[in-house]
């Protein structure tokens, strides 16, 4: 191979295999996932920016109150880089009293169920008295909601998500979820085949067009390509529409008239 593109569902695990390949000279990209090597480039959407986005449309809705927050998996540093744009948004609330952290969990890799599983345990802990959820990403959003559907408060608590999922893009057609963070993944695709043609003539990553210096959580610097992130509400569904992204047909699914300006 001339160039691995790896999205790792474990960093930490996967480092001796991409140590093994950079002494090799062949160059390493982490795609959306972060890798601790140096030597690796890595390619993501800004997910610091991410989760500052979701957690600014759920304290629109919500401004003070319980918060629940469902983070990703532990071994994932996207999860904490989501959780540290959050807390940009709500910690002068937390500190201030105005909001109440009332449950927080990791879950393990991502699962929708182990999310539903979480929530349904925050919500009987706190006798349901949860007025906001931050769920890092889509597919957990899934799971919170049922979790609130069968307590009959889907559509009154606020919760959030990222990845533009078909399913989660309906759920804001309909007003089950307020927020979902589009990353576009055929920019995130295309960044990465870009990337891995220029690191073919030269394997150095910093090379790269349009990359800087990423400081990471273990205190390694990598060259980082960050894409931006664009949050989808109910007022500008067109956007995903408009982009090819979802068909309408999808999007507003079960949607009644009236209840989404992009569902007519």
């Amino acid at each position: 191979a001339k160039v691995l593109i790896i999205l790792a569902q474990d960093g930490t695990a996967i480092k001796p295999a991409v140590a093994k390949a950079v002494q090799n000279s062949v160059p390493v990209i982490a795609y959306d996932r972060l890798i601790e090597d140096q030597k690796a480039l890595y390619i993501t959407f800004d997910n610091v920016l991410v989760g500052k986005l979701e957690a600014e449309a759920v304290f629109k809705a919500k401004p003070k109150g319980n918060y629940a927050i469902i983070k990703g998996n532990k071994a994932d540093a996207n999860a904490d880089f989501l959780r540290s744009g959050m807390e940009q948004v709500i910690g002068a609330a937390v500190k201030s009293g105005d909001i109440k952290i009332v449950g927080e969990t990791y879950t393990d890799n991502w699962d929708p169920s182990k999310a539903q599983t979480n929530m349904e345990q925050i919500l009987t802990a706190n006798k349901n008295q949860v007025d906001a959820v931050l769920s890092e990403n889509d597919g957990m959003a899934g799971g919170v909601i049922a979790a609130l559907q069968a307590q009959g408060l889907a559509g009154k608590v606020p919760v959030s998500g990222q990845d533009g999922d078909k399913a989660a893009l309906n759920r804001v057609a309909l007003g089950t979820q307020t927020v979902d963070v589009w990353k576009d993944a055929r920019q995130l695709g295309k960044s990465a085949g870009d990337s891995a043609m220029q690191l073919c003539k030269n394997t150095d990553p910093s090379k790269v067009s349009g990359t800087a210096a990423f400081k990471t959580p273990g205190g390694n610097t990598l060259s980082s390509i960050l894409l931006t992130p664009d949050p989808i509400t109910k007022d500008n569904l067109n956007k995903v529409l408009d982009a090819g992204w979802i068909t309408k047909a999808d999007l507003c699914q079960g949607v009644g008239a009236g209840k989404a300006s992009a569902c007519g």
